[in-house]
């Protein structure tokens, strides 16, 4: 079993082969750099262990084994160790990052998913130190004294910030928000292909609240994007432009980028594969509206070579190790890397602690050792990022693939064995923790509660009347149509469908279209009726119809849902007319409790507009 701060659940993996590249370590003298006003490294550790190599020809070895049997294509690896005297580089690179078969290198990028959500904090927390001391360029709001972890967010965001619970709406700080204690779940299902932060924001009012302020952590990729936007207002500039200046700039992280299309102008961005599938599919975040949306969440794109510069900084307490400039100021890296709310109670082996949440870092131990690590995914890439404080210790993990294939946790765990001699203790993961990736299963809790009704239980109205539009504030429209619907929407959506299944629609199906950035397309099917309701499964996926990359068979991608579906209920009157359809229990926390399914319901839609 896996301890819980390197556990990350996505989908599959792609087919590859793997190949090694790694470099020799490469050391740089630190003699004028100043101690930390504090260090973060224990004094009582021996410095002659600091003097081991982290990628051995073992670690290789156990890597290139681990591709091989997992379908990896690529996979990289960065390791940094700082100590008083000297800062020492690694890197290992196995595999493939295009389907032609260049090599995975350390200069390799990676889009790094929830890794990015680090970065975003530290920003907050560069501009809060703008503030404090009078470097501001953006005056607060008049009723504002101050710009620190405890100011309120209404305070600062005035009428765009609400949510449904109100105490949450006037009390949440901007630490609740980036603790993941909102009290609002994911509901990473409401994002839009054309999204932008002050619009979701607007969004969030209509999105339920399974927990009260403080009341539980619960993992949340909305309250980072919101977090990205107060960087904007605030500093005057874009937030991924601050990014840049105060951040990637003096990091020397020189190919480091929220953009998209700077990666591939550099050549260095590798391509993405899905597992469920097998195939290769696009960067999922491309276009310059969708990556300024996803920023502060997960967008950042970078390298081996570039994270073991953001690695060997947090090892010297927010001081750049190479150049003696504070890049982070020391109260802020001390506010992020301190465990604000309990992500897990109790061990889950005698080998780990309990687990807490900072702001971006999770933080536990393993043996008695401090681990401070975060994990990110999206469609096609998955990375973990780790570091070990009292051991001047970093490993930053790269994979190009999705999928439950834990290679880019496998391998810096056995680093971190190897490196502090314990033994080798890696199982099969059985169970999971709140997934701290941008992109775990995007439903993770509905499948397990869908009802399954006998064969002869039939529906209480004909499929065709479910074609139609639906509307939910919060997450905005989408359509269905069945395979008799004559409506020139539904023949376009039916087409879509019919060259991925190879001209094949099942009468009983639902086919159906959103405006979702994560999903393009859904099909929905009845498994049961009731006394005025119908009990579907509603299955998301995106449309591939002319393929992608140098194959052009069409397919559609499906890693964003698990596979026994999502539950829905159908909220239906006599003599059959459908009113609205609720997604049930898709989010972390208590079913949901109420006389009617609207009540019950974790989002629940209107139908909105008839399609015969």
């Amino acid at each position: 079993m896996f301890p819980p701060w390197l556990i990350t659940l996505v989908a599959l993996v792609h087919t590859g082969q793997a190949f090694l590249v790694f470099g020799s370590p490469a050391q740089v003298p630190l003699s004028t750099a100043p101690k930390n006003p504090g260090p973060i490294r224990g004094e009582q550790q021996p410095s002659a262990s600091r003097s081991k190599s982290a990628i051995t020809p073992e670690i290789s070895a156990y890597a290139e084994g681990l591709l091989k049997e997992k379908q990896v294509p690529g996979l990289s690896v960065g390791v940094v160790r700082v100590d008083g005297d000297s800062i020492v580089t690694e890197f290992g690179a196995w595999g493939n990052v295009t389907e032609d078969g260049n090599a995975t290198k350390p200069e390799t990028l990676f889009s790094i998913g929830s890794c990015s959500k680090a970065f975003l904090v530290s920003a907050v927390g560069i501009l809060m130190d703008d503030f404090a001391h009078g470097r501001n360029v953006t005056a607060l709001p008049p009723t504002v004294s101050e710009f620190t972890w405890d100011t309120k967010v209404r305070d600062l965001l005035l009428e765009d910030w609400a949510v449904a619970d109100v105490w949450a709406t006037e009390k949440a700080n901007v630490r609740d928000i980036l603790t993941h204690v909102s009290g609002l779940t994911r509901h990473d299902m409401s994002w839009l292909n054309d999204d932008s932060p002050p619009y979701l924001i607007q969004r969030m009012r209509y999105m339920k609240h399974k927990y009260e302020l403080r009341e539980k952590w619960s993992y949340n990729n909305l309250m980072y994007i919101t977090a990205s936007h107060l960087v904007s207002l605030y500093s005057g500039k874009p937030f991924t432009a601050f990014v840049k200046e105060r951040i990637f700039d003096p990091l020397n992280m020189t190919t480091t980028t929220y953009r998209w299309d700077e990666a591939e102008e550099s050549q260095l961005f590798s391509q993405a594969w899905s597992g469920s599938e097998h195939r290769r599919i696009p960067y999922w975040f491309s276009g310059e509206k969708v990556s300024d949306f996803i920023a502060g969440a997960g967008g950042v794109i970078s390298s081996a070579t570039d994270m073991t510069k953001w690695l060997a900084m947090l090892l010297n307490g927010g001081v750049n190790p190479y150049t003696n400039h504070t890049v982070l100021p020391r109260s802020v890296f001390d506010e992020m890397t301190s465990a604000h709310s309990i992500v897990i109670a109790q061990p889950v082996k005698p080998s780990t602690s309990i687990t807490g949440y900072g702001m971006g870092w999770m933080r536990t131990s393993l043996l008695g050792h401090d681990v401070i690590s975060h994990g990110g995914g999206l469609p096609g890439f998955l990375t973990d990022v780790t570091f070990l404080p009292e051991h001047g210790l970093g490993v930053a993990t790269f994979a190009n693939s999705d999928g439950p294939h834990y290679a880019q946790v496998e391998v810096p765990l056995r680093i971190i064995q190897d490196y502090l001699d314990l033994d080798h203790t890696i199982d099969v993961p059985q169970y999971s923790r709140p997934d701290d990736s941008l992109l775990a299963h995007s439903f993770p809790h509905s499948s397990r509660q869908t009802p399954r009704c006998d064969a002869e239980t039939f529906s209480m109205v004909p499929i065709e009347q479910y074609a139609g539009i639906y509307y939910n504030p919060g997450y905005e429209n989408f359509t269905l149509c069945a395979v008799t619907t004559g409506h020139d929407t539904c023949r376009r959506i039916l087409s879509d469908w019919a060259a991925v299944t190879d001209g094949e629609l099942d009468p009983e199906l639902l086919y159906g279209e959103t405006k979702h950035v994560l999903f393009s397309h859904l099909t929905m099917q009845r498994v049961c009726s009731g006394d005025g309701y119908d009990s579907l499964v509603l299955s998301p996926a995106s449309l591939f119809p002319s393929g992608y990359g140098q194959d052009d068979t069409p397919f559609a991608y499906r890693g964003l849902s698990p596979p026994e579906g999502v539950e829905v209920e159908c909220d239906i009157w006599s003599p059959g007319f459908v009113v609205g359809c609720g997604v049930m229990n898709s989010e972390e926390g208590p079913r949901g409790t109420g006389e009617t399914i609207r009540d019950r319901a974790d989002v629940w839609f209107l139908k909105i507009w008839d399609m015969w």
